[in-house]
């Protein structure tokens, strides 16, 4: 812990030392930029027999605590909101699991909003408590080989990495504003650090309504039938339909991600799928299952596992053997507990280029006995290995195969990208990406490959992202969360952590097949009243058989929704759980009947009439600004078909910018006067744009 801080302001840099005992310093440089201030690691120096281990950036408590935004960073009130940004993939947002006494974990309340996919604390920069929140972040040393703890408390090896490992260049970003400016805060932070900064229509996704757009989640998209789906998601009003096949895409493989039969076998046979979607203006997504490598049934075994495997696989802890092992032994001797002790998924070990899984392990005298071998797992061949071998335990994946390590990882990032880039794939899910975390490397293995992918591709606007879990460190790169639940409380508690988090609606995949009209209805009021986005689930065959109807239903309430045409009062009826609805068209795209009916769709009192906006600017006077003092302000419209904010007259106080993605107006006046200019936002959906007119007074 630094015992006294300086400041030189020269070079902008606080430097913490400590003189006593393990004697360090570390330097700090401190910029102020629009709205937000930048902390870099510059130099770091340690006595000769000194080891830097970890780089800790708080815990910074706060006494609110009202809204924890857990993976966005940000703590906010009615009034105040306070944030910190990890701005590189080696500043992980969290706490590390080493270091409890420092971060106040025992007051941290692991899953505030009761999500049912995990507790995302543990990669998160903001954690409620008890009596708060913390914010917090901290970068490891890979200099050298490190044993990072898994959630289970079991420690698996890393490392080391090159000068890059190092904690030099750990680097946050702070800020305090008004709640309402916190996106535009968060927007100039990803364009001016740069940042992954994805597109919705030309607009950053954190605030794009498409973000949230709802999709046909389809079982059995082929090669055959691509046409006929995307000709039914055309007339549904949906623009992506997307290839689950079996919950892990249209895949050969986990791992390599080659495409099989279903997708035309190869790059270019799928290619052409995406085109023949392309010329109903659908776009195509794909299932994905992040670094799991599959090892058989229903895919096949991956390259990255077949003889000889690959080196790179992730691995826990290692032994040597303390006897030989024969090709036949259905039991073997450890030198060493760790391979087979408790806290990592599934029982296989790795013995050269052979996998072998076990029952049990028993502690003799000098050694361990490791019980129940199947020799040969995952197409390996059983063979010899000498006293002395290292023997390795195995990381499992969910599905039951193997987890691919850093190399990997960022192989499968390069390939992700190529989908997206030679193939036109424009949708995919990062399922089961907590594996990449489960590999050791934690938030920095899953930014590694989230952020990798988005690196390798080549364009970035209307591609949607969805991820198993959100982080701090990937939050930027991920469109989306959509978990699915058939417990729509359950739906209701996960919007509570997207709205937070400053991510757009979800209710996840959703399964249309042999359910009534009035149910599939039910669902999108539902998704009408929280302003989210609905995966379709269903086969290109039970399409075939739809009724037109139900594409109309579709098309009505989405665009209802994606214009923000229900009113508040509306949309909260919508949300009681005990009413059914149905609406109907009365002018294309601009005005609909909305009914309540019974379980049985029978009307209950009369019809409402539901309109689309006239877009409005708001609000009517902007605050007085003080020359030399951070300003901020927000316009704003009355509809979420909103993609941009431009001056086109006039010209704001200099130092104060607008950002043209969420409509805020940020920044230190230099210059005192009144100053007017004009803003048009431009809206999608077939909506007129709005014009206003301002003037700032700068005193």
């Amino acid at each position: 812990m630094p015992a006294s801080v300086r400041w030189s302001p020269a070079d902008n840099t606080l430097s913490f030392v400590n003189d006593a005992g393990l004697k360090f310093e570390v330097d700090v440089r401190v910029l102020q930029k629009n709205g937000y201030a930048t902390f870099e690691v510059t130099r770091v120096l340690v006595e000769p027999a000194s080891d830097v281990q970890t780089l800790l950036w708080g815990p910074l408590p706060v006494a609110i605590n009202q809204t924890v935004g857990e993976a966005a960073g940000v703590v906010r009130d009615n009034e105040f909101a306070i944030g910190l940004k990890p701005l590189n993939d080696r500043t992980e947002g969290a706490w590390p699991k080493e270091y409890p006494q420092y971060g106040w974990e025992n007051d941290v309340i692991p899953n505030p909003y009761d999500v049912d996919v995990a507790a995302l604390e543990p990669w998160s920069v903001a954690a409620k408590t008890s009596w708060g929140a913390v914010l917090r972040a901290f970068t490891f040393d890979y200099t050298r080989q490190r044993e990072r703890l898994n959630p289970n408390d079991y420690p698996i090896p890393v490392g080391p990495l090159d000068s890059a490992g190092s904690v030099i260049g750990s680097k946050i970003a702070l800020y305090g504003s008004e709640p309402a400016l916190v996106t535009t805060i968060l927007s100039f932070i990803a364009s001016g650090e740069n940042l992954p900064y994805p597109t919705q229509n030309g607009q950053w996704q954190k605030v794009a309504q498409a973000s949230g757009q709802s999709s046909f989640v389809l079982d059995d998209l082929d090669t055959a039938n691509v046409g006929k789906a995307a000709r039914f998601a055309n007339s549904a009003g949906i623009n992506y339909i997307y290839a689950s096949l079996n919950f892990r895409g249209p895949w050969k493989s986990t791992g390599h991600y080659q495409f099989d039969s279903t997708f035309g076998e190869s790059d270019n046979g799928a290619e052409k799928l995406v085109e023949t979607a392309k010329e109903h203006g659908v776009r195509v997504g794909v299932h994905t299952m992040s670094d799991f490598i599959s090892v058989g049934q229903p895919t096949s075994i991956d390259p990255y596992v077949s003889p000889p495997a690959d080196p790179r696989l992730a691995l826990g802890g290692q032994a040597p053997l303390s006897r030989q092992l024969s090709m036949t032994s259905t039991m073997l001797y450890l030198g060493g507990y760790v391979p087979v002790r408790d806290g990592i998924n599934g029982n296989v070990l790795r013995i050269g280029n052979e996998f072998i899984s076990f029952n049990a392990a028993q502690r003799g005298v000098n050694e361990w006995q490791v019980s129940g071998l199947t020799r040969g797992l995952w197409g390996s061949v059983p063979a010899e290995a000498a006293r002395g071998t290292p023997v390795a335990r195995v990381i499992v994946n969910s599905y039951g195969g193997a987890t691919g390590g850093l190399g990997i990882i960022d192989e499968i990032a390069t390939r992700l990208g190529t989908i997206r880039n030679k193939v036109g794939i424009r949708s995919h899910s990062f399922d089961g990406v907590e594996s990449a975390s489960d590999s050791g490397w934690g938030s920095f293995g899953i930014a590694r490959l989230i952020n990798g992918t988005h690196a390798a591709q080549t364009g970035h606007d209307g591609y949607i992202s969805e991820t198993s879990r959100m982080t701090s460190n990937a939050w930027d790169t991920l469109t989306r969360a959509s978990w699915s639940n058939e417990d729509m409380d359950q739906l209701y508690r996960d919007n509570v952590f997207y709205q937070a988090n400053y991510l757009p609606g979800m209710l996840g995949w959703f399964d249309i097949t042999g359910v009534s009209l009035t149910t599939i209805e039910t669902m999108l009021a539902r998704g009408a009243a929280l302003n989210a986005g609905i995966g379709f689930q269903c086969t290109v065959a039970f399409l075939l058989s739809a009724d037109a109807t139900l594409f109309d239903k579709i098309k009505q309430w989405e665009t209802a929704r994606n214009l923000g045409a229900f009113t508040e009062r509306q949309r909260a009826a919508l949300r009681d759980q005990a009413t059914f609805w149905t609406l109907k068209a009365i002018t294309a795209g601009r005005s609909w009947s909305l009914q309540q009916v019974n379980a049985g769709g029978a009307p209950i009192g009369a019809a409402q009439t539901v309109s689309a906006p006239t877009p409005q600017l708001g609000p009517a006077v902007l605050p007085v600004a003080t020359q030399g003092t951070l300003y901020g302000a927000k316009l704003t419209t009355n509809t979420p078909a909103t993609v941009r904010f431009t001056l086109t007259s006039g010209g704001l106080p200099p130092g104060l910018q607008l950002n043209r993605d969420t409509g805020g107006i940020v920044g230190t006046p230099k210059k005192t006067g009144k100053y007017a200019f004009g803003v048009t936002a431009t809206n999608d959906g077939g909506l007129a744009d709005a014009r206003a007119f301002y003037t700032i007074e700068v005193r």
